[in-house]
């Protein structure tokens, strides 16, 4: 059988298919800053992030820093939060560091959107001032299980209120019981929270924050530290490239649409064999997926029924038709995105957005894309295919181990039977595999027709 080229369209959804799981996993990647010389760190303000839900990641990466910024002698931590909460991780030694760090920490909550919910709202208490931009929010902090906020090493079980009112007791925030309880029933507005003294600022900006901070004494456990009154340089601190793969995948929607890249990748390599980018692709966008899928709260049914889905809809358009079998997985696909975080945790939720996007993206990648390359599997054999064995052609690219030979007048796609072939090698057909032939490299001269008639590009499609 003649092999046919794949489609350019096909081609090109499969570089954004790759693209977009790169992205998804990469983004979002804080700004780095150059390195600061050791004399001037009195005025440096480390600036972190932590977006999304708390987990081991983003823990580890705020214990990390919390201690470099004392050991490089940081003036001042700058801590932008925007959080739901954490998710089946202890925050324990995250808070007890942020709680007697000798560097003051703020905890700014920003941009105007974000949130500080359930233990984010102990982040926002354990820092040693908390600011907040106008229109985000913070608490309610949901007596959820958590360990005791002394770290792990205590071995007590609590709630977030017993934490909270831990954290309020020995940091040096004097709140009073009514604040701590509205802090656990409610959802409190930046105005709400400054005027009970939860948030000592409301602040748009970085720069205003900066500027409101010049000289001023911030009241530590180990003392007052006063912070300096020129201005200060702001060190941007990302998370290392695994962390911000891990932490960026947690993310309810990365998850689900990463399962989704994963199965198409996977899905189009068993109809393209030999390509190789769709199955490699798609398998470390499933197994982020699943990484996800441990720590998020989903539901496994519904993840049983995104696969079925997928069975049925490949299994139906192998067999030619889109038919039954299409109707139930659609239905099948509907479900499981729909069910998939099924309402455990109110702030782990599937957007709006990604269940309409997946579907509609998952219906195309089937009527348009799998089509094409079924069609291009299933072609008729071009005139002269079934002479082909023993037939001698030329490579017209290096076969190492995959090529393109021609032979017959017809370019085909090759596969070695031995040592790589060299570009302009005469070679003899010995089998046919698929929608590759098997060749060898042989003495014989191929027709003169097939050296020197032109190969088709893209640029002439």
């Amino acid at each position: 059988m003649a092999v046919t080229a794949t489609p350019r369209s096909v081609r090109i959804f499969l570089l954004a298919l790759i693209a977009l799981g790169m992205l998804a996993l990469a983004f979002p990647a804080p700004s780095s800053a150059t390195e600061t010389p050791a004399g001037d760190r009195a005025s440096v303000a480390d600036y972190v992030e932590v977006t999304g839900a708390l987990d081991s990641s983003a823990a580890s990466f705020l214990l990390r820093q919390i201690h470099a910024a004392q050991q490089d002698g940081s003036a001042v931590m700058i801590l932008r939060l925007d959080s739901p909460g954490a998710l089946d991780t202890s925050l324990g030694s995250v808070l007890h560091a942020m709680v007697e760090s000798q560097v003051p920490i703020i905890v700014w909550i920003a941009p105007g959107d974000a949130e500080a919910g359930s233990a984010g709202v102990l982040l926002a208490l354990a820092g040693h001032l908390t600011v907040m931009s106008p229109g985000a929010t913070i608490g309610p902090a949901h007596p959820i299980d958590l360990r005791d906020y002394k770290g792990e090493d205590s071995g007590d079980d609590g709630t977030t209120a017993d934490a909270l009112r831990e954290i309020a007791a020995e940091s040096t925030k004097q709140l009073e019981p009514a604040a701590l309880d509205r802090l656990l029933s409610t959802r409190l507005s930046a105005a709400a929270a400054q005027e009970l003294g939860v948030a000592a600022g409301i602040k748009p900006t970085v720069q205003e924050l900066l500027q409101s901070i010049k000289g001023l004494e911030v009241a530590t456990l180990h003392g007052p530290v006063t912070i300096p009154t020129e201005p200060l340089t702001l060190r941007f601190v990302k998370m290392s490239l695994v962390e911000r793969l891990t932490h960026s995948a947690l993310r309810p929607e990365y998850a689900y649409l990463l399962l989704l890249i994963g199965f198409f990748g996977l899905i189009f390599e068993l109809y393209n064999p030999g390509l190789g980018a769709g199955g490699v692709a798609g398998s470390i966008a499933i197994g982020f997926s699943f990484y996800a899928f441990t720590a998020l709260p989903v539901s496994w049914l519904a993840v049983a029924l995104l696969v079925l889905a997928f069975f049925l809809l490949t299994w139906d358009l192998s067999r030619g038709t889109l038919a039954i079998l299409s109707i139930l997985g659609s239905i099948s696909l509907i479900a499981g995105t729909f069910m998939l975080y099924g309402g455990a945790h109110p702030a782990i939720r599937l957007s709006w957005w990604a269940a309409i996007g997946g579907i509609v993206m998952t219906v195309l990648f089937f009527v348009s894309v799998m089509t094409s390359a079924i069609r291009a599997r299933t072609a008729k054999p071009l005139p002269g295919a079934d002479g082909i064995l023993e037939a001698v052609g030329v490579a017209r690219t290096d076969i190492a181990p995959d090529g393109q030979v021609m032979a017959r007048g017809t370019l085909w796609r090759a596969r070695t039977l031995g040592a790589a072939i060299g570009q302009g090698t005469a070679v003899k057909v010995k089998g046919v595999s698929g929608l590759m032939l098997m060749v060898e490299p042989t003495n014989e001269a191929p027709a003169q027709a097939d050296i020197d008639t032109p190969v088709e590009t893209d640029e002439d499609e």
